[in-house]
Order: C-alpha cells, then structure tokens, then sequence
C-alpha cells in the first residue's frame, strides 16, 4: 500500500531542514570569525564555566602585574633618590674630615667649607621633598599631598607626614611596603651622644621673624646631666627689663623653672645664649612673646647634624680657648654622619629586599599566566582546521538538500495536464 504524502509535508519539512543547516552553518562561520570554539554556555556547560574560571584568574594576575609595575616604578625612584642623598652625605663628610684640620685652615677657609655645607643642605632638602608619578610627595607616609619636610620660618625643619606605610598587594598572599617615610628615614637616627634640636614657635609675630640657629654641644658632660629635659626661650616686656630692652627667659619645659637665673636677660641678635651645656643664637626681630623650644634627644636628624655642623664652622674661631669645643663638634659630626650613611643604607636594603620580591613574583606571575592561556585555549579556542572542514561539509549538505527540495517540488500530476 503506498504511503501518502501530503504537500503541505513536502514543502514544509525540506524547509525546516535547510533552516536546521542554515543556522548550523551560520554558527560555523561565527565560530570561524570569532576564534571561540564555546559561543554560549549551552555549547559546553562545563567548558564554559571553567573558561570564566580561567578569564577572572588571568584578569586578577593582569592586576597585580600592574600593581608590581608600580611599586617597581615607585621603589627604583626611591632608591634613586637616596644614592643622591648618601652621595652628598659622603662629600659632607669629606668636608667634615678636611675642616678638621683646624691648624691648616683659617676662619674665613672655615666659613667657605661652612657655605658649601649650606649648599648641601639645601640640596638634601630638595631631595627629601621628591616626588613620585603621580605627584605626591614620596617620604610623606600617608599624606602624600604634603610636602614631607618644610622650613619653619623661626628656625629648623619640620616633618609634616605621617609614619604610615603604603602596601600594595603583588599577590594573593604578598604585599610590598611601596616607600618609606622621612621620619624612618631621615629623623629617627641614633645619635652617638645625648644632642639636642631648635625651632621656634609657629604662632611667633616677629618682623622679621626671629630665627634659631641649630646651635652646638659646648659641654657633653653638662647636656648628658640637663638631658632629658627640654627648654623654652622666651621675649618678655621691653619694661621687664632696666633699661627697657630686648631680654628673654629661659624656663624648663616641664615645670616653667627658670635655668640657672637667666630670667630677663638682655638679648641681642644673634648673640649666643648658653645653658644646660648648649649653646644656639636667635636672629631677626622676635616680638614679646615669642617662643622658641630647645628639645633633647637620643636621635639627631640629618639636616639637623648638617646644621649644627655649618654653626660651628661658622661661629668656632682658629684662637685656643675654641679648639676643644670644636675638636668635639667634627667629631660629633663624623659620628652622627655614619650613623646617617648606616640608617639610609639599612632603608636601601630594605627596597632591594622588596625590589627582589616583586620580581620573583612577577616571574611566577608571567608563568602562571602563561599556563592559565594554555588551558583557556585548549578549552575555548576554536580548532580552525576542523571548523573549517566542517563549513565545507555544512555548505555541501546545505546545497544539496536546495537542490533536492528544487527537484522534488516539481513532481507533480498537474504539470502534465495539457
């Protein structure tokens, strides 16, 4: 009995079959242009969600790729910097050893290494300031947009960063200090005996404002004995004093006690003034009121043993009466100078430490990478050569069932009826 086939059949199945092949073939082509061999997760479900595994591992690993880029970036500069800080610590302390000769030099040969000193200070000064890439200052800690050190107009420096670090995560499990701050590296710097530090008050009014000079030891055995208290010099009343003039007080600045009767004294610019085996100088105009803090420490700053050596050159003279006091200046400096050099070459280490750390890791990054692109590609890329052999044998079958469904749908009785 012979199977009846309605016409509505013929045409509609061979169509849903060319569109079968037609969509088939198009998603070849699509495969082929794209490279991907998984176009939708419902390709290969588990392929697909391993190749999102692999694509979120190979973006964090971009990431922190970036991130040692940076702190590399950030530490070279750093170490950059501070070879330019221990190269002029090492010309200063050159010229410390040479101005050591006190019987060699004269005082105004004296002063010209004392303004060569000055020169260096400045120049340390600037480099303390450096900034990074993005503009922020690099020994500032945390807060980077200020300037890490700045003058203070009454004499001294000031430290305006913090002590925090920064931390940049290089890996899943590592992170890099990216700096270090002026303090650690330039402040807290063991002294070899008991010294001290000026700065006046901010809040002075003077015109021009008075200025404290860093000052000197002239007796170890006096400061060792004052340490660790600290002092305030203070202008009174021009009426405190008979005649009316300029005077200070000098107080301890714990209990406001006045040291060794200097209560109202007469003052004069740029006159010394001695207490507690110290001796500094104010300059300028202090108005009444003015403050200015003499503070001891165990630690001396580099700009501050800088300065101190710069006062002595300056103020110490070829006579007798100053060559034990002098003698023990160069040599203060000569110690607090090495211990400098010894502190910066410990915050070197450190950089090279992590400089050696980021680029182990960065090492097993590019592997990892590496390995992770590997797999992704074996999951998710297309095998061209199979792609392109089955487009042809899609084309083929495509073509063929055309023409068949062309031939097939002119069988007709109808078409020999005359």
């Amino acid at each position: 009995m012979a199977d009846r086939i309605s016409s509505y059949w013929v045409f509609t199945r061979p169509v849903n079959d060319m569109m079968r092949l037609q969509t088939s073939l198009n998603k070849t082509q699509e495969q082929i242009s794209s490279g991907n061999g998984i176009l939708t997760p419902a390709d290969d479900p588990v392929g697909s969600a391993r190749v999102l595994q692999l694509d979120q591992e190979i973006s964090l690993i971009s990431q922190y790729q970036r991130n040692i880029t940076l702190v590399e970036a950030r530490l070279e500069q750093e170490e950059g910097i501070l070879t330019g800080v221990t190269s002029s610590i090492q010309r200063v302390r050159e010229l410390t050893v040479q101005a050591g000769n006190a019987a060699v030099y004269s005082d105004s040969e004296r002063i010209a290494i004392a303004e060569e000193v000055n020169s260096r200070i400045q120049e340390l000064f600037d480099l303390t300031n450096s900034k990074d890439g993005n503009g922020e200052y690099l020994f500032s800690g945390f807060a980077g947009d200020k300037q890490s050190f700045v003058e203070n107009p009454g004499g001294g420096y000031l430290y305006q960063g913090d002590e925090g670090v920064r931390y940049v995560q290089i890996s899943r499990n590592v992170t890099v200090a990216s700096s270090d701050t002026g303090k650690d590296a330039f402040l807290d710097i063991p002294a070899n005996v008991p010294s001290f530090y000026s700065y006046g008050n901010p809040q002075n009014s003077g015109n021009p404002p008075g200025v404290i000079s860093q000052g000197m030891t002239v007796s170890q055995t006096e400061l060792a004995a004052f340490f660790p208290e600290n002092a305030v010099i203070t202008f009174g009343n021009e009426l405190d004093l008979v005649p009316a003039g300029p005077n200070i007080t000098v107080r301890h600045k714990s209990d406001g006690r006045v040291i060794d009767g200097l209560a109202n004294i007469p003052f004069s610019t740029g006159a010394p003034i001695s207490f507690g085996g110290m001796t500094v100088s104010i300059s300028g105009n202090p108005a009444p009121g003015d403050k200015f803090i003499v503070e001891t420490a165990e630690k001396q700053g580099l700009l501050v043993t800088m300065e101190k050596l710069a006062f002595a050159l300056e103020n110490l003279g070829t006579s007798p009466e100053f060559s034990a006091v002098y003698d023990e200046a160069i040599f203060n400096t000569l110690e607090n100078l090495d211990s400098a050099l010894d502190n910066i070459s410990q915050v070197r280490a450190r950089i090279g430490a992590r400089l050696n750390s980021t680029e182990n890791t960065a090492n097993q990054h590019a592997d990892n990478k590496l390995a992770a692109q590997e797999i992704r590609s074996n999951i998710g890329d297309l095998d061209y050569a199979e792609a392109v052999s089955r487009l042809q044998m899609e084309e083929f079958i495509l073509k063929a069932a055309q023409q068949t469904f062309a031939s097939v749908t002119q069988m007709s009785l109808f078409d020999f009826i005359r």
